[in-house]
């Protein structure tokens, strides 16, 4: 509802009004409440020494198999996807930088591609994920998505 209040102003009243608006955390509540939700999440294009690919098998998914990953909390990207393959499978890993974002529907999102690497810690399943292999460039399980394929294709 706010939303569509604030959007009947033109932008440059809006910013006058920022701009001579005292209190900073009235600002910010009205800026945030006034704007698009979305969520992020973070995936990992990650390998071993050899090279070879990490992919999990989820539990939740019809094509079972594919890259690492999760929805972002509040923390640093690279922070949020280590968490998320260490605490979903027990692995270490070291993110060695971001290669691409990506905006995709349903739901609306943000997704973050990371390259990293395994340097340590022993798989242990979990709810989420059952087992993990590594995989060579088009050596894919049965059960990988041609968008999962196509994604990591494009980040090497």
């Amino acid at each position: 509802m706010l939303k569509k209040i604030v959007n009947l102003f033109p932008s440059d009243v809006l910013v006058k009004l920022y701009k001579l608006l005292p209190f900073s955390r009235l600002k910010n509540w009205l800026v945030y409440k006034s704007q698009d939700r979305f969520l992020v999440s973070v995936l990992g294009v990650i390998t071993n020494e050899a090279g070879q690919l990490l992919l999990l098998k989820h539990t939740y998914r019809d094509e079972p198999w594919g890259i690492p990953g999760g929805w972002m909390e509040l923390e640093k990207p690279e922070e949020g996807l280590a968490r998320e393959i260490q605490e979903e499978t027990g692995f270490i890993v070291e993110i060695t930088g971001i290669s691409q974002a990506l905006f995709n529907t349903k739901p609306t999102r943000v997704d973050l591609i990371f390259k990293g690497k395994i340097v340590g810690g022993t798989f242990k399943p979990c709810t989420e994920i059952s087992d993990f292999m590594y995989c060579d460039v088009d050596n894919w399980p049965i059960g990988l998505p041609e968008v999962q394929k196509e994604l990591i294709k494009s980040q090497l």
